[in-house]
């Protein structure tokens, strides 16, 4: 019985120990080569799952792994040792996921995604966007939260998309600006229109610059939703927004020089309506009806912000074009 559990404490040793570069013989070790050495060259007291653990705090010594005391191996307790290797290794493994963080499908390097905790009050529009296929949320909170910071911003609509998608493609800007240029002079070639054998059955599986041109075309939905553009031909315009809270109704009309924002709220909340000079403000404590109104002066752009409950605002831009009164 002892000579068993000697072979079996040998062989467990053999399994957790590192091969040897020094001294390759081309011929496959046997564990049971040195079975009859002397007591003087075996520690019975020593666990030899151990050897692994003082391994992986030597090779990833920022883990603080815990190493139990533990009483030689016999044969009887085998279950014990099997629970023991199977700790080791789950260590083993939540250690190397930690040093090398998998990627997701869509990824094709770590990318960090930005805690977005108050775009989850305005995130529930993003299911109804007409997208030409399903984008994964992650990805597409990230593009939203992109969206949000450059929406009211002076740059070009090539440019807001290119910035709204470019920390997804860091590394081929220039194809990223040729396809961003693509989209705009294309609008026929919306969601609606894109031949069905054009796309792929899911961003997962599309090839990289598919994945690019969907990205843009989602930066594109989101910032054509926070836009609203009037017109001597339009100069009413109405825009909805599923939030967290319900939908959010906005109602804008220029008028004898006159801009005006009526807001159907959801809930509790506060809007803005600023210009380059002026602004004004609203407030309501439950869901009710807000209006703003400002003059319209030639050549200012406006900027609409409205904050639900003590979530972060989200801006609007109201555009008047060339064309206009």
């Amino acid at each position: 019985m002892n000579r068993d559990s000697e072979a079996i404490n040998q062989f467990l040793a053999w399994l957790t120990q590192s091969p040897d570069p020094a001294t390759p013989s081309g011929q496959p070790s046997n564990p049971f080569a040195d079975l009859e050495l002397s007591g003087s060259h075996w520690q019975p007291d020593r666990d030899p799952l151990d050897s692994e653990v003082e391994a992986m705090q030597a090779e990833l010594p920022e883990f603080d792994f815990y190493v139990e005391d533990v009483s030689s191996l016999e044969l009887g307790e085998i279950p014990a040792v099997q629970d023991r290797f199977q700790t080791i290794i789950k260590r083993r493994l939540r250690a190397e996921i930690e040093r090398n963080p998998p990627l997701f499908p869509w990824e094709t390097t770590l990318l960090d995604y930005e805690d977005q905790p108050a775009a989850s009050a305005w995130a529930a529009q993003l299911q109804v966007l007409k997208l030409p296929v399903a984008m994964p949320e992650p990805l597409m909170l990230q593009i939203f939260a992109e969206c949000r910071k450059l929406a009211d911003s002076s740059l070009k609509q090539g440019v807001k998309l290119v910035r709204a998608v470019e920390t997804l493609f860091p590394t081929d800007l220039t194809n990223l600006n040729y396809w961003a240029s693509q989209v705009l002079m294309e609008p026929a070639r919306s969601s609606a229109t894109l031949s069905a054998a054009e796309l792929p059955t899911s961003y997962e599986q599309a090839n990289p610059t598919q994945q690019m041109v969907l990205s843009l075309l989602a930066a594109q939905q989101v910032l054509n939703a926070m836009t609203l553009e009037l017109s001597a031909d339009c100069p009413q315009i109405e825009r909805r927004w599923l939030t967290a809270s319900g939908e959010l109704v906005i109602e804008a009309t220029y008028q004898a020089s006159r801009l005006r924002i009526q807001t159907q709220m959801p809930t509790a909340g506060r809007l803005m309506l600023k210009g380059e000079a002026n602004r004004a403000e609203a407030v309501c404590a439950e869901a009710e009806i807000l209006t703003v109104e400002l003059g319209w002066l030639p050549g200012q752009s406006y900027s609409l912000k409205i904050a639900l409950d003590d979530s972060d605002s989200l801006a609007f831009v109201i555009a008047l074009s060339d064309d206009s009164i």
